[in-house]
């Protein structure tokens, strides 16, 4: 049939080496030729085509791209039983070598999506499928850990995700009931992600997405979680690799790490890699995402340069410039323009900041904490610092994007600390790193670290968040140095504004809040009876100093 002026093919069928019946639409140019096929494998319908963040396949059949949209096993039109991710890598290679082989194909295919349909893509490029010639995974990461667990810490958005699933499998059953009881704990997931334990076996998960038990079951990285990071097999065969990240996504940890990893590669024409990260959230990548409005240059032109990416390597069109460009483009949340540069910072390397004050104690935004660039200005008999975290009233943070968190950072729960304005401008990307002296009074609990913005008028915009486990393994006076590494951000702080940092026991419910009661790899285990109260101290003296790290760089207009 002819639709948007191209030709489309539905439910065309794919069997796969286990006799399972994968179904697919096909996008193609009404001109007769055989062209490059872009694929995307997605577990939401095919017809949405990830259409929340690219343009439809209407548009790529436009660029002179056969577009081939398939629903993974088990959803959709697709026979089999769905189990997120275990199936991609072998479905993925048996789906890009029969799409290679499609009447109107050229052979070459590239792979393209966000989320669910970046993972997609890593799990068949381990297989190293001889047609498959590039992917871009966007807004994912190719170690599922870090879907499940940023920061050492289990993410409530894999529950509501869980439901998510959840309610495609109930409507594919046919179960109505279970399907709009998903649907209200999506519209409203506050209950669902209060209910403690985390590993309580709800019904509806344990009928339509029991996989949610074996993330929440396994805290820290294991076989389990080994068998789910396509990295290292990737590394051992790699084709270029297009990543593109968001600012504020959830899975922005996942994109950075992804890219690391292949960062470090001889560069080529033949073979290189290429990051662009954008003041987005997971959904959607436009100019006001996250709450600000980042001007008409927010969305990077992001069809085009896909398209442009695919031109190079599918096309053959190798005089387009793309090879002779800095690998990484970024927006600055500040300037609202997008840089250049040639290397993402691994290590932080740069500007540090010292953890000080005057005889006030740090708490809340009217306390006695500061951040100074100079060593000397400790004070060696200043108090320590004190916090007391509640698990039962767990501190806020709502998601990533730069929302004002002036308001919370009054409560005296917090430990603030403040930077004089400055007085020249700094530009920073990479993560952030903070070292500090702390000691626990009862056992183990977390440090949280937030980094934020403070404009001239009071605003404090969120910046960026890391956690550390503390009271396991204190020396002799009870003093321990927590490392905490947080969540990577691009900008320039403009003079006149400050840094500031808090420092607290909570980042809820972005991570869910440790205990106090017993370590963090059993609070999926703990309910609400075994909650506690965690006292912090934090010092910062000349021979104890704790201090925040910045990673500096030098970047170009791009």
């Amino acid at each position: 049939m002819r639709f948007g002026d191209v030709m489309l093919q539905r439910r065309v069928p794919c069997v796969m080496r286990d006799g399972v019946t994968l179904y697919a639409d096909i996008y193609l140019p009404e001109e007769t030729g055989d062209y490059p096929v872009l694929l995307m494998r997605q577990p939401y319908g095919r017809k949405i085509a990830s259409t929340v963040s690219h343009a439809h396949p209407v548009w790529y059949a436009k660029q002179g791209y056969m577009v081939v949209v398939q629903d993974v096993r088990g959803r959709g039109d697709s026979e089999g039983e769905f189990v997120p991710f275990v199936h991609e890598a072998e479905d993925g290679y048996d789906t890009i070598e029969w799409a290679a082989k499609l009447p109107n194909a050229n052979g070459k295919v590239g792979m393209y999506g966000f989320s669910y349909q970046g993972i997609a893509q890593w799990a068949a490029a381990t297989l190293a499928p001889p047609s498959l010639v590039t992917i871009i995974p966007s807004m994912t990461a190719a170690d599922i850990h870090r879907w499940a667990y940023p920061y050492g810490s289990f993410s409530s958005g894999m529950l509501t995700w869980a439901f998510q699933l959840a309610r495609d499998s109930a409507r594919r059953a046919g179960d109505v009931a279970a399907e709009q009881a998903c649907t209200q704990i999506m519209n409203n997931p506050d209950g669902i992600v209060r209910h403690l334990p985390l590993n309580d076996r709800h019904p509806i998960l344990e009928k339509y997405c029991p996989a949610y038990f074996d993330w929440v079951n396994h805290p820290e990285y294991d076989d389990y979680w080994a068998g789910l990071n396509w990295l290292p097999a990737f590394l051992v065969s790699p084709i270029p690799t297009f990543h593109i990240g968001g600012w504020y996504d959830f899975l922005l940890d996942g994109t950075v790490q992804s890219y690391l990893a292949l960062q470090e590669q001889s560069r080529t024409p033949d073979l290189f890699h290429r990051l662009e990260i954008g003041p987005w959230v997971h959904i959607p990548w436009g100019q006001k995402a996250g709450g600000l409005d980042h001007g008409p240059d927010a969305d990077g032109d992001m069809h085009r340069k896909q398209v442009r990416w695919f031109d190079y390597w599918l096309k053959g069109e190798r005089t387009n410039g793309l090879y002779e460009e800095p690998p990484i483009r970024y927006f600055d949340l500040s300037s609202r323009a997008w840089l250049e540069t040639d290397t993402f910072p691994a290590e932080t390397t740069g500007q540090k900041y010292y953890l000080t004050g005057g005889d006030n104690p740090a708490n809340g935004t009217l306390g006695g904490g500061l951040l100074t660039p100079h060593h000397s200005q400790l004070h060696p008999q200043r108090t320590p610092d004190v916090y007391v975290y509640d698990a039962r009233l767990p501190m806020a943070l709502p998601g990533y994007a730069p929302l004002d968190r002036s308001t919370i950072q009054d409560r005296t729960e917090i430990l603030v600390y403040t930077s004089e304005p400055l007085a020249e401008s700094l530009l920073i990307l990479g993560s952030p790193k903070l070292s500090v002296a702390v000691q626990s009074m009862d056992g183990p609990t977390d440090v949280v670290a937030v980094l934020s913005l403070v404009k001239p008028g009071g605003q404090a915009l969120f910046l960026s968040v890391g956690r550390a486990e503390i009271g396991t393994d204190p020396d002799a006076d009870g003093w321990q140095h927590a490392e905490i590494q947080l969540r990577p951000i691009g900008l320039t702080f403009p003079p006149g504004t400050a840094l500031r940092l808090e420092l607290t026991g909570s980042a809820f419910p972005t991570l869910i809040r440790h205990p106090n009661s017993v370590r963090m790899n059993l609070a999926h285990k703990i309910d609400d009876s075994r909650l506690d109260i965690a006292v912090v101290a934090v010092a910062s003296l000349p021979g104890l100093a704790s201090y925040l790290q910045l990673p500096t760089v030098n970047a170009t207009s791009g």
